[in-house]
């Protein structure tokens, strides 16, 4: 009797945690999140992370979307910082290079939708 009570509470125990895996892998994918691109503080445009995609901003910086990851490809600037930071899709990661005041943020797929420049 104790053995099968043990073995019934590992079972439970091993779906809660598969269960509990599923779930925090299906959050971090993070569906229908865009990314925000300010310049100078003047938003240049949002962008979901839904669609592949390459974005030239003033042949200065190439930010790539890929596999719902943005991540910067090309950059003029003299130390290539930018390039060199991580993927990012989760909200509120962000991608900066400083020499061209770019800043490259996450956010969650209903915000942004204020002023329609949603590409």
């Amino acid at each position: 009797m104790k053995n099968k009570t043990l073995r019934n509470d590992l079972i439970i125990l091993g779906i809660l945690v598969v269960l509990i895996g599923g779930l925090f892998l299906f959050k971090s994918k993070q569906q229908g999140a865009k990314i925000v691109i300010k310049r100078n503080d003047q938003i240049e445009g949002y962008y979901s992370l839904d669609d592949d995609r390459i974005i030239n901003i003033d042949n200065e910086n190439i930010i790539q979307i890929k596999n719902h990851e943005a991540f910067m490809i090309k950059a003029t600037c003299p130390d290539h910082l930018c390039i060199k930071q991580r993927k990012i899709n989760k909200k509120g990661a962000t991608i900066v290079c400083l020499p061209h005041h770019l800043v490259v943020e996450v956010i969650e797929g209903n915000e942004g939708k204020e002023d329609g420049k949603v590409y």
